[in-house]
């Protein structure tokens, strides 16, 4: 019954909007994974350094989206 549904989701997909706005849903994927991540690996937990810590890496993920975004659409402009 399980694979069954799985196996659903592969036959019709979810929709996801194209709009621009529908880009927002990166902000918080993008949080969770730095949470997740450095939840994981820092070793003496200090909420103070967690804190900075998973800021510095939130920002880095945010700012290597916006420049692989930018690359591509100066090479989707070139192409043209």
């Amino acid at each position: 019954m399980t694979l069954t549904l799985l196996a659903q989701l592969f036959r019709s997909p979810i929709y996801i909007p194209t709009e621009a706005v529908s880009l927002l849903w990166v902000v918080p994927i993008c949080l969770s994974i730095a949470l997740v991540y450095k939840a994981v690996k820092i070793e003496p937990f200090k909420p103070a350094a967690f804190i900075r810590e998973v800021a510095f890496l939130f920002v880095t993920i945010i700012g290597a989206l916006i420049f692989i975004a930018i690359c591509l659409l100066i090479i989707a402009t070139l192409a043209r």
